[in-house]
């Protein structure tokens, strides 16, 4: 069983076991060279899936309402396909998901796709049924969609004032009336649209609401919509590494729901599929499957040695099964 209160006091003790090993300069690995995890037949059946995920996203956000009057049904039909691809344990949607935005300037309809697939991927891991899957993956898909009124605000490249702050606070209330105006009106979905912005211990907006007064999957997406950002570059910051993004959770951990941290950190786990690392070898690599009883160890492509060289072959090395070797500092893909 992992226990989210000492995962990082074990990942600290680890990095301390090897102190014999030079240092070697950063390893230059070309950022489009690939993004971690070996092809497989679900591939583009997914990657096609989250782009048209993304599109449908982005159409939303830019035109009328008016120009949809089967929205519910069309995202359903999406929403439907990305359960049948995480229950057949196909891991391109949420490699996809935890991966650099194609097009950073785009990250708001990325967003709202990218929480949709974890919230879905949390959703499973409760046990929920089908009908109430695809309500929580549309209130994930929609959680933002009022944010179209304050794009002005939200696509600067300076961080935002108090009042500008306070504007944005605004966002779920308008969402709420752009569902309705949608016709997607079930209490469920709603609530959650309404109160993702709410926290545990009443530090939310725009209500204020605290402990089992905010919804279950607003409490969900709640969660998943911080994850996701941090993992992402925004116009007035750089993302945060895998780790620095689940420290970052901890450290507020009253806020959020620990059986929904505890999933993430299990099922994503705390090097997400495709993350460059460095271990304490100096070997240099990528992630390529979580153990979820060791989300501290996973399975390593090492494709550079210690003295930054590339390997004629590359190697794989499971860290659940080799004690001594462990992940001593997450890389970035590219410069963003």
């Amino acid at each position: 069983m992992v226990r989210i209160s000492d995962i990082f006091d074990r990942h600290d003790d680890e990095r301390k076991k090897k102190k014999d090993i030079p240092s070697v300069p950063d390893v230059n690995i070309d950022a489009g060279a690939d993004k971690g995890i070996p092809a497989t037949g679900g591939v583009s059946e997914a990657g096609d899936l989250y782009k048209e995920m993304a599109s449908l996203i982005k159409r939303l956000y830019k035109t009328q309402l008016s120009e949809y009057p089967d929205l519910e049904l069309s995202i359903k039909s999406i929403i439907g396909r990305i359960i049948d691809s995480l229950a057949q344990g196909n891991q391109e949607l949420l490699h996809l998901a935890t991966s650099d935005y194609f097009i950073s300037e785009e990250y708001l309809y990325y967003h709202a796709a990218n929480s949709c697939i974890i919230s879905l991927l949390v959703g499973s891991a409760l046990g929920y049924e089908k009908a109430k899957m695809m309500d929580l993956g549309l209130a994930a898909m929609l959680h933002d969609i009022g944010i179209v009124k304050y794009t002005d605000i939200v696509n600067k490249k300076e961080v935002l004032t108090k009042e500008e702050y306070n504007k944005i606070k605004e966002h779920p209330i308008v969402s709420k009336e752009m569902l309705n105006k949608f016709g997607i009106t079930g209490i469920n979905i709603v609530q959650a649209v309404q109160q993702e912005h709410e926290r545990l211990d009443g530090t939310g907006y725009p209500s204020g609401l605290k402990s089992d007064n905010v919804s279950e999957f607003a409490q969900i997406i709640g969660l998943v919509d911080v994850y996701e950002a941090m993992l992402h570059i925004r116009p007035y910051r750089s993302k945060h590494s895998p780790l620095e993004t689940i420290k970052l959770v901890l450290n507020d951990k009253s806020a959020f729901n620990s059986r929904v941290i505890k999933i993430i950190i299990e099922k994503i786990g705390i090097f997400p599929i495709g993350t460059r690392v460095r271990l304490n070898t100096k070997e240099t690599g990528y992630v390529i499957r979580n153990n979820g009883r060791l989300p501290l160890r996973p399975l390593v492509e090492i494709r550079y040695d210690s003295y930054g060289k590339e390997l004629k072959q590359v190697k794989n090395i499971d860290l659940a099964e080799n004690t001594m070797i462990c992940i001593e500092e997450c890389l970035t893909n590219s410069k963003s």
